[in-house]
Formats: structure tokens, C-alpha cells, sequence
């Protein structure tokens, strides 16, 4: 197995097993309806549904730079806007999440071992990191959504 495969086992775990937290991305995610998603119990942070979006803004901008771009997200991009809070909007948020990061992780995939020592387009740093990280801010996210969550419930997760 190549390093770009055992990246991409790690962030597939993330997803769909948890990895190390034993708490799937997705369903962490899809233990929430829409209107838990869309609150703001814990003031000036971000709702759920706007951390979905914003991962999934980032999955995508991650695969686009393992295809060679230059990729700069916007503040709007960054953290894009919700729909209004429906579960047919909700259930389109995790679907745009799960999709970007599977997305994601075939690039990751893809790539050629040596391509972890290339300089990612317009930035000054190699793939390596670039990689971990995207893993990293899932999981630091998912942390935010697990207390967003215990907000909401006033239960652990």
C-alpha cells in the first residue's frame, strides 16, 4: 500500500468509522434533525449545518488542489450560508458533505506517492500536511458538533 492510500484509509475511517474517536463524521452528522443542525445553542459559534457546509467547502477545495489548482475560498465560500432549516435541506447538506469528502479521499487515492513531497498550487507547503489536516479539521470540527450537540440535548453524546 502507497502513502496516498493509507492517507486516504485514514480519512475514509473519519467518515464512515470514526477512526480513533469511534464517532463517524456521517453520523455524528445525521444524528441530528434539521432543526438541531440549524441552532445556535452556544453563543457566537457556528451552527452544525454551518460546519457541514464549511467541510464540505474544504473537501472540495482540497480535491481541487490535488488536481493542480491554485484554490482560495472566499469568506462566503468558506463558510457558505444554510438553506432554510428543512429536513429535505438538511438531508441535501449531508449528502454535498458525504459526497465532497468521498470526492476527496479517490483523489487522495489517486495520488502518486512523490506528489506528497510537491508543493501544493499557490501555497507554500507540500501535500503531506495539506492531507493531515483535512483529516484534522474533521475531526476538530466533529468535536465542535459532539458539544454543539450536548448544548442542544444537555446529554454526552
Amino acid at each position: 500500500m502507497t502513502e496516498p492510500q493509507r492517507i486516504a484509509q485514514l480519512a475514509e475511517s473519519v467518515l464512515r468509522e470514526g477512526g480513533w474517536i469511534e464517532v463517524s463524521l456521517r453520523d455524528l452528522f445525521r444524528s441530528l434533525t434539521a432543526a438541531e443542525a440549524a441552532a445556535h445553542p452556544i453563543p457566537a459559534a457556528h451552527s452544525a449545518w454551518e460546519i457541514a457546509l464549511h467541510l464540505a467547502a474544504w473537501h472540495e477545495a482540497v480535491r481541487r488542489r490535488i488536481g493542480g489548482e491554485a484554490v482560495a475560498l472566499s469568506d462566503a465560500e468558506d463558510w457558505p450560508a444554510p438553506a432554510k432549516a428543512t429536513a429535505k435541506n438538511w438531508q441535501a447538506a449531508l449528502n454535498k458533505l458525504e459526497q465532497t469528502y468521498a470526492k476527496m479521499v479517490e483523489a487522495i487515492r489517486g495520488m502518486r506517492p512523490e506528489q506528497l513531497d510537491e508543493v501544493v498550487p499557490g501555497r507554500t507547503v507540500t501535500y503531506y500536511p495539506i492531507l493531515h489536516g483535512v483529516i484534522h479539521h474533521a475531526l476538530y470540527h466533529s468535536g465542535q458538533v459532539m458539544m454543539l450537540r450536548k448544548a442542544l440535548r444537555g446529554a454526552a453524546p
